[in-house]
């Protein structure tokens, strides 16, 4: 395959020149290195009295933790448990650290300027050039939603009077935006493995390892610790990962099923109508359950449905107070009658992220998020407050920071 230059025609057919178009800025002309430990620190400590401290010191260092708790907490209560954005300017560079490395770029001015550049930077430049060099349909869906995402920032920016440009995100520019967070999330928490990487950067393996992803980045959210399984034992089979709560020590194996579906996140067929949908997850529901997982279960599925079929499927009940959708009650019944009257799963996090259904210059979407914990479990956990903090954490998806702050993290 030919490689396309910076100054050739932008294969999307747009008339510019890949460097103004798909390929915005130089994305790989600007350095992603790893940052150097130092042999020891360049300045001498020295322990002092707290009679010896000025008044005046005293109150600026209590007014500078005062407020470095309230930005914490701010962090959290947004962001979760997640280690916060480091970044820093530079001789007119935005630096960004992201777990050992550093990226930068003069452009940037707010955090999604920096994740337009991240994702071409993680997946690599091989990666990139393959992709950018074919027809827009044919392309991975992550580099079809940063083309999309960058032309609808590009048309709705402002062309005069300055000032901030805020736009609602379009269901392309959405969907590019949180999934770079993520991968930004696991990796700055030093959790992106090179397995699920490869996943990632393969169409047909793009579906499931994206839910995996944000079942990850959930779990990072509510301030869990995560342990691969070792997919080198042939002898079982396995869960994605083990996760342990930070706070209580509760330990869960977490498992992330997707719906396919044709014609949707580059899946072969044609898209069905809202009619045609199937919305039953049993399947899905055994195929977790029969890994036989050595910890509580917590099963994250994503239903994939258009947001009309998704209204219908999450739809409360009418009664007060509200009962839990009729048809997946139903499904949670069913696998607990063939499993002796106890619950093989403790949490099933149901969601439903339709960004990808939308069409080009559409609006993003309403969100779906529904969480079930079992009563009766088969293995019952020992803190449950460990799976009340993954549902508040489910509610952080989409939470992205704006600013990017001359700062360091804390």
């Amino acid at each position: 395959m030919k490689k396309v230059g910076r100054n050739d025609p932008c294969p999307c057919g747009s008339g510019k020149k890949v460097k103004k178009c798909c390929g915005v800025g130089n994305v790989f002309g600007r350095s992603a290195a790893p940052i150097t430990k130092l042999t020891g620190p360049p300045w001498v400590t020295q322990r002092i009295a707290s009679n010896e401290v000025p008044p005046e010191v005293q109150a600026e260092l209590i007014r500078k933790y005062k407020e470095f708790q309230i930005r914490k907490r701010d962090s959290i209560s947004k962001f979760g448990h997640v280690r916060p954005e480091i970044t820093a300017d530079f001789k007119g560079h935005k630096f960004v650290a992201v777990g050992r490395k550093l990226y930068y770029d003069k452009r940037w001015k707010f955090f999604a300027d920096f994740l337009i550049d991240y994702v071409p930077y993680v997946f690599g430049r091989e990666w990139f050039d393959r992709e950018i060099a074919k027809p827009l349909e044919e392309r991975h869906p992550v580099m079809q939603w940063r083309v999309n995402g960058i032309k609808y920032m590009r048309k709705h920016q402002r062309t005069s009077g300055g000032g901030v440009n805020r736009i609602l995100p379009s269901g392309f520019l959405a969907a590019y935006l949180t999934f770079a967070y993520d991968v930004y999330v696991v990796e700055h928490n030093a959790r992106l493995d090179e397995r699920l990487l490869e996943r990632l950067k393969h169409p047909e393996q793009f579906q499931g390892a994206r839910h995996e992803l944000f079942a990850e980045a959930t779990c990072l959210r509510a301030n869990f610790q995560i342990e691969l399984e070792d997919e080198t034992d042939p002898t079982k089979r396995h869960a994605e990962f083990t996760a342990t709560h930070n706070t209580t020590g509760q330990k869960i194996s977490v498992e992330a099923k997707s719906r396919h579906r044709p014609g949707v996140l580059g899946r072969a067929g044609t898209p069905q109508t809202t009619n045609e949908l199937n919305l039953r997850y049993g399947k899905l529901l055994n195929n977790a359950v029969a890994k036989k997982p050595p910890h509580p279960l917590v099963l994250f599925l994503d239903t994939n449905l258009p947001v009309e079929a998704a209204d219908r499927l999450f739809a409360f009940q009418s009664t007060n107070p509200p009962i839990p959708p009729a048809q997946i009650l139903g499904m949670l019944q069913r696998l607990q009658n063939e499993h002796q009257g106890k619950d093989p799963i403790n949490l099933v996090v149901f969601t439903n992220h339709p960004h990808h259904y939308a069409k080009d210059e559409e609006v993003d979407q309403r969100k779906h998020l529904l969480f079930v914990q079992s009563t009766i479990p088969e293995k019952p956990v020992t803190y449950p407050e460990a799976l009340l903090a993954l549902g508040e954490a489910g509610n952080l998806y989409g939470n992205i920071p704006n600013e990017l702050p001359a700062r360091p993290g804390f």
